[in-house]
């Protein structure tokens, strides 16, 4: 009798949980369990934590699922046991597989830290520049960097389709939407003949729109003087090098580093779309992610400083997940920093927003588990699923394998002048900044500054 794909996916992805089997009989390790009218899924856990992080996890999916406790009909014992129908095994089982390892490539080496790892530096680098553009902002006000970046710069007064500004800005629809809606509202932009946002809409800038658009470029141009003053020839080499390195990707990137959507931080959108190999490589991607090809015959030197070092920041976070062992913001802000015997809700909420009622990114996307009490209990312990602590732990090995390759693809010497420049600046700086950009935090309208006034 042949066994059915889903059941072979069910079975691997129960198997994989608890990650370790030791110290269980073979009868009684996790296991699938079929019967003519149910599907019964059995978990045998330890006491190690890892196990009962797991234990934590499979609770969790299973109230997602809707799914009651039951004792597997076996015979045989198990920790917690559930009865699912046919549909229901088939949603736990790919909850069970996104939590795992099981779609991640092997584990690399642990290793730690030599040194600050180059996109940390690339965004330290480029708060830097906000900063600086954002203090004292003059009369008469100036558009955030970000919204000037990838929303006012690409259009003009003429009216520009909205999938133009899609393919110019490089971001996404569900990106430049609420944006969008936004700007309308504070009178920068206008629709010619309807509201609706569709791809064939036509926008345009408003006088006003053209106004903060030209502040904006003014802007740009005084922080970059400012820079070439105080930096003198280690502004210089930052911008060649990141020039340099900036002009051989095949892709263009957003001039301002950004997520999927409002409500999703990844750069692409995930791998709804596989990755092509090319040439050029071309990342996996969700649906509305814009392939650009860069145009090879346009001088880098008319890109801002800011744009160089998104760009570059967006084109390193691509190699890094490319690799398949998760993603470098959600490592760098978040993961490194929870360790195997977990952190109290309190702690963990200083790094990433989490609710504690399973509807927070997180919590969602199973990345973490959390003990059982209220939201308010801060007292909570917070774990790294299977998933994360792979990411984390892999975080050290992939950014220093990465920035090797770069030096082999980019030249050497360019990547020694780059990471030189880039902290030499950040030795100087007086800022606090983080380790990686929010790439969804522009897109709200509450955010200051959408418009920063005297």
């Amino acid at each position: 009798m042949t066994v059915p794909d889903w059941l072979v996916h069910l079975q691997r992805a129960v198997r994989a949980h608890p990650q370790s089997n030791r110290n269980i009989p073979k009868e009684e390790r996790s296991r699938v369990v079929v019967t003519r009218k149910s599907v019964y899924l059995a978990f045998s856990f330890r006491t190690s934590l890892q196990h009962q992080t797991d234990l934590l996890l499979v609770n969790f999916i299973a109230g997602r699922v809707g799914v009651n406790r039951r004792k597997p009909p076996d015979g045989h014992s198990a920790t917690v046991s559930f009865r699912c129908n046919e549909e229901q095994a088939k949603q736990f089982g790919r909850f069970l597989t996104y939590a795992s390892t099981l779609p991640m490539q092997a584990a690399p080496p642990r290793v730690s830290h030599e040194r600050t790892p180059l996109p940390e530096l690339l965004t330290k680098v480029l708060y830097q520049f906000k900063f600086d553009y954002e203090s004292n902002p003059p009369k008469g006000g100036i558009p955030s960097l970000e919204v000037w970046s990838n929303v006012l710069r690409p259009l003009g007064a003429k009216d520009t389709s909205f999938a133009t500004l899609q393919e110019r800005s490089v971001c996404t629809l569900r990106t430049l939407r609420p944006v969008f809606r936004h700007c309308t509202k504070l009178g920068w932009l206008t629709t010619q003949g309807t509201a609706t946002l569709r791809p064939r809409t036509a926008v345009r800038l408003t006088p006003e729109g053209l106004r903060m658009r030209q502040a904006g470029i003014r802007r740009i141009k005084r922080v970059d003087q400012l820079w070439r003053e105080s930096y003198g020839k280690r502004y210089e080499i930052l911008r060649n090098s990141l020039a340099a390195t900036v002009a051989k990707f095949p892709l263009a990137f957003p001039y301002s580093i950004t997520g999927y959507g409002p409500a999703d931080e990844a750069l692409t959108g995930g791998n709804y779309l596989p990755p092509e190999p090319g040439p050029p490589r071309i990342p996996g991607r969700g649906m509305e992610w814009p392939v650009v090809l860069r145009k090879t015959t346009k001088s880098r030197e008319v890109l801002p400083l800011s744009a160089l070092l998104s760009q570059t920041l967006t084109a390193f976070g691509l190699d890094y997940e490319a690799e398949d062992l998760g993603r470098l913001g959600l490592t760098t802000m978040f993961f490194q920093f929870l360790p195997d015997e977990g952190i109290t809700l309190t702690k963990a909420r200083e790094y990433q927003a989490i609710n504690g009622v399973g509807t927070s990114l997180h919590e969602r996307h199973m990345n973490i588990v959390i003990e059982p009490g209220k939201p308010s209990d801060g007292s909570r312990m917070v774990y790294p699923t299977q998933k994360s602590r792979r990411a984390r732990d892999a975080f050290p090995h992939l950014v220093s394998t990465i920035e090797s390759r770069w030096a082999e693809t980019y030249g050497k010497r360019n990547l020694r002048n780059l990471r030189s420049a880039l902290t030499a600046i950040v030795d100087r700086s007086k800022i606090d900044s983080p380790s990686y950009p929010d790439t969804t935090i522009w897109m709200s309208p509450w955010y200051a500054p959408f418009q920063l006034d005297p």
